[in-house]
């Protein structure tokens, strides 16, 4: 099972409430599909609660291949991180310093076609961030180089 990719549980909460889950009620083909949005705690927290020792073992093992999978995909961004930083000409796009996050802060949205979102996570998993990291930091350097160049050019 190994070969699956299994979401980060960050990227896509939950839609049930994990204490509502009892995996002896669910097809054992769909216990990935229950497991994997959840954090590793509350996976463990499921498993813990099975009644059935063979079943128990079963779902204990999945959680442990799924905390493997969630800790290699996190090394793997990290690395990217790290050859990113040392193949990129300059620093990787980040806000501006000035900007306390303690600020009240707006929400942008932005719609992309569905080839332009793949690109942008391609992106992202280069350089070992999310991809709505990415597109905040290329928005607010946009919007820099932007201001920057309108005054270098009203000068």
């Amino acid at each position: 099972m190994s070969d699956h990719d299994y979401p980060d549980p960050i990227d896509e909460p939950p839609d049930v409430d994990p204490d509502d889950i009892d995996l002896e009620k669910i097809p054992r083909e769909l216990w990935p599909q229950a497991l994997a949005p959840l954090h590793r705690s509350q996976r463990g927290w499921i498993v813990f609660k099975m009644r059935d020792p063979r079943l128990k073992e079963i779902a204990g093992e999945l959680a442990f291949e799924l905390d493997s999978a969630e800790t290699g995909r996190a090394s793997a961004r990290q690395e990217a991180r790290g050859r990113a930083l040392r193949q990129t000409a300059g620093p990787l796009p980040s806000p501006d310093p000035a900007h306390a996050t303690t600020r009240q802060t707006v929400q942008v949205n932005i719609r992309l076609r569905v080839d332009d979102h793949e690109r942008l996570t391609e992106a992202a998993r280069a350089v070992g961030l999310r991809p709505t990291t990415l597109a905040r930091a290329l928005v607010l350097n946009g919007a820099a180089r932007v201001l920057r160049d309108e005054r270098a050019g009203a000068t």
